[in-house]
């Protein structure tokens, strides 16, 4: 699918704003699930490098601030897909992750430091537990860590990933590697997103496009689209509801 606009504006069904809404807040919810195992993925925390000790991340009132979850979805033929999210913080705090935290880049137990794409590592802890749960229904009977809904919506909206590319290479299917800033390769169904052009300053832009939907604190705070281009960089764009 290519689509052409010579502004800055995407547009959306209304039906399709619908389901984003309601379907982000349900993946963030199973998001959250998920990452209550890792701590430092709910409440990332900068460390004092020279005292070893961690401080939550606040603001001058001493309260902690809630982080904005930009997840990312692509529409495709069979519907809506979520390839993941990232963490992002008001100002000056996102500011100093970025100075003390590469992308990529998390302080785990005893002060050791891994490198490790975190949306990418809860989207294949997800998909494990959903393909483990659904193998060992018959047994787990009502103790399955996700409901039949939570699964469903998991079936629906994310994207296989795995810690392994066996699982894709036996299935036959196209996948992705993350690994530019990890030590844990992740693999990744591919998803093709749809091919956009804008005209922006009298120049034609190409790439694909990607929704990005923006989430906190369980409510949908609206759309984001964005042209991603070959290196990776993007150029974000007005929703337009139709």
């Amino acid at each position: 699918m290519r689509e052409e606009s010579l502004s800055r504006e995407v547009r959306y069904g209304k039906q399709d704003i619908a389901e984003l809404e309601n379907a982000s807040i349900q993946v963030h919810l199973i998001y959250k699930k998920a990452a209550e195992l890792f701590k430092y993925y709910v409440n990332p925390r900068v460390g004092n490098q020279d005292s070893g000790e961690a401080v939550p991340l606040g603001n001058s009132t001493g309260q902690e601030l809630a982080p904005v979850v930009l997840q990312k979805w692509i529409q495709t033929s069979s519907g809506w897909k979520c390839i993941g999210c990232e963490l992002r913080y008001p100002g000056s705090v996102q500011d100093k992750l970025d100075d003390d935290f590469p992308r990529g880049q998390l302080i785990g137990a005893a002060g050791k430091r891994r490198y490790v794409k975190p949306e990418m590592l809860i989207q294949a802890i997800v998909w494990s537990q959903y393909e483990k749960i659904r193998l060992l229904a018959p047994w787990l009977g009502d103790e399955a860590f996700y409901t039949t809904q939570e699964l469903d919506v998991i079936a629906r909206y994310i994207v296989p990933t795995y810690f392994s590319e066996r699982p894709l290479h036996e299935q036959g299917k196209l996948f992705k590697i993350h690994h530019p800033y990890s030590q844990i390769p992740l693999y990744q169904e591919y998803v093709t997103a749809p091919t956009f052009c804008v005209q922006m300053d009298g120049e034609l832009l190409e790439g694909r496009l990607l929704t990005g939907v923006y989430v906190s604190e369980e409510q949908f705070h609206g759309l984001n689209p964005y042209l991603k281009n070959g290196d990776g960089g993007r150029t974000y764009m007005q929703a337009f509801v139709q």
